[in-house]
């Protein structure tokens, strides 16, 4: 079993990389936790693709993902993970990346150095801006324990009112969040921005500022957030437990 991401040479990844024949040919499995925001942004570029694959879903309660036989596909035992015959490819963007590269249709980090730098932008924006104080939200509401982290709640979610200030602002001039098409940054901000709305609807997120619901706060990231929902195969992606 192939794993990519670690120090394979370049010229070695390249003579063992799957051609399309073989790719067509080989089950495509996708281990997946339900409502974790990267397993989704990986499973809405599955069905952007229009990519068939068997989705493997873990329990996270139980801890599978710790478990000795997952290990074996993923020693960090993290999701999501892509498998292809003996081709594993672990962390989101590398697998974002796995699928532009070997599917180009349609592209996910652009078609111009200048979509790509803004496309690129936009992900490292929602990591190092949005991902945080949006997982200091959603775990203690998750959890029950908002009065505890009352404090830390406030303070995260004024972070991510300034940074979804800053996409209302940019949503105003392009429908997508770099530029006129759908791209790889659309599908990893979108399933941060849900699990801030399902935290929201938390009976004990009623006393916090959470910019929620979208069209009543934020009328530009909620058409947004529309034209990602109306993409076919969305209902195919959504989170299963979401639906229980």
């Amino acid at each position: 079993m192939t794993h990519w991401t670690g120090h394979m040479p370049s010229d070695r990844l390249e003579a063992r990389r799957p051609t399309e024949d073989q790719t067509s040919r080989t089950a495509r499995k996708l281990y997946f936790i339900s409502g974790s925001p990267p397993c989704w942004t990986v499973m809405l570029a599955l069905t952007v693709k229009g990519l068939a694959y068997e989705a493997k879903r873990l329990n996270n309660a139980k801890r599978e993902q710790k478990a000795p036989g997952f290990l074996v596909i993923n020693p960090r035992g993290q999701v999501p993970v892509l498998v292809e015959g003996d081709f594993v490819v672990c962390e989101t963007h590398a697998i974002l990346a796995y699928l532009d590269a070997t599917h180009a249709a349609p592209p996910l980090f652009g078609q111009s150095a200048l979509e790509t730098a803004r496309i690129w932008q936009a992900i490292g924006e929602c990591e190092h801006a949005l991902k945080g104080p949006v997982g200091d939200i959603s775990r203690p509401l998750f959890r029950g324990k908002a009065e505890e982290s009352a404090v830390q709640i406030a303070q995260a979610a004024e972070k991510v009112r300034a940074e979804l200030a800053l996409y209302e602002a940019r949503l105003a001039f392009a429908p997508f969040l770099a530029g006129r098409t759908l791209s790889a940054a659309d599908l990893v901000v979108y399933p941060v921005l849900m699990q801030l709305g399902r935290a929201a609807a938390r009976e004990q997120a009623q006393g916090f500022d959470l910019a929620w619901p979208l069209s009543d706060n934020l009328p530009n990231v909620a058409r947004w957030a529309a034209r990602i929902e109306a993409l076919p195969g969305y209902a195919d992606a959504y989170p299963p437990h979401w639906k229980e």
